[in-house]
């Protein structure tokens, strides 16, 4: 709280205030009658030696300058002037109980409260930012997981050839239907055209359609090895008759008859395009 002094007029200055004026009208006409009786002392010789024996005389301007001092005076009188002093008592305000900082200290804190003003400006963006980035992280680490699956699969699978030992055995290298095609050219006399079309024929659907794992340098006899334990026994059975006939035709150069062609060619569809039955594997096996 802060003591603070201001000036105030008081109503009981009121009456004294008139004693003033009456006290100086008193002064100025005892200054008039002091002027009037030094000029009446000129005329009068026993007053002048009267006042000589008392003293010097004043002067007109040392009793102007003495009623201006006395009328000054009755004006700095606070009961006649109607001014005193009184002290109220005030609160402080926030401000002026904190002490003054220096402007010294003010340039090695600004760097930390800036860096603070960043950090909460710039939260937001690095979370989501972070965020952002570990999903990415995520999705290419799940991509190449996928991937390295895919590639060991394809790794587990055995490749798919195109052409055993020179024999083109695609599926769209075929016609659509083998063994009516084969008849058509044994009929023709082609036999060796006949069975080289069976003989590619049943490779193609050993590899594309019971999954059966030969190679491009697979023998005759490694190929029924192979689809022995992967085609049920029927089917076996006429690979077998395909393998055998084809080989005595191409190595042996034996002549077979119509029979036997009409045989192979009609039981191609029968056997290899049929579908095999759930226990034909086992039952071979």
């Amino acid at each position: 709280m802060s003591n603070k002094a201001c000036a105030m007029r008081s109503p009981r200055a009121e009456p004294a205030r008139g004693c003033a004026r009456a006290a100086a009208c008193v002064a100025l006409a005892w200054g008039a009658a002091s002027g009037a009786w030094a000029d009446a002392g000129a005329a009068s010789a026993p007053a002048i030696a009267a006042s000589a024996a008392s003293g010097p005389a004043a002067t007109p301007e040392e009793r102007a300058a003495r009623i201006d001092a006395a009328v000054r005076q009755l004006r700095g009188d606070p009961l006649i002037s109607g001014q005193h002093k009184e002290h109220e008592l005030q609160w402080k305000k926030d401000e002026d109980k904190k002490p003054k900082k220096k402007d010294k200290a003010e340039p090695e804190s600004n760097w930390f409260k800036s860096f603070l003003e960043f950090v909460n400006y710039t939260s937001r963006f690095l979370f989501w930012g972070g965020t952002a980035v570990l999903v990415a992280v995520l999705l290419v680490s799940a991509r190449h997981l996928v991937q390295l699956q895919g590639l060991r699969r394809r790794g587990a699978l055995p490749s798919v050839v195109s052409h055993v030992r020179d024999l083109d055995v695609r599926p769209e290298s075929l016609p659509d239907d083998v063994g009516a095609a084969a008849w058509t050219l044994w009929q023709a006399g082609k036999v060796p055209a006949a069975l080289s079309l069976l003989y590619r024929g049943a490779l193609s659907r050993l590899i594309h359609r019971h999954q059966v794992p030969i190679t491009a340098s697979a023998t005759e006899g490694e190929c029924l090895d192979l689809a022995r334990a992967r085609i049920e026994t029927g089917a076996f059975r006429y690979v077998t008759q395909v393998v055998r006939a084809w080989e005595a035709s191409t190595y042996g150069g034996r002549t077979l008859s119509a029979a036997m062609g009409e045989t192979l060619c009609s039981g191609f569809a029968t056997r290899l395009d049929a579908a095999v039955p759930a226990a034909g594997a086992e039952g071979a096996a």
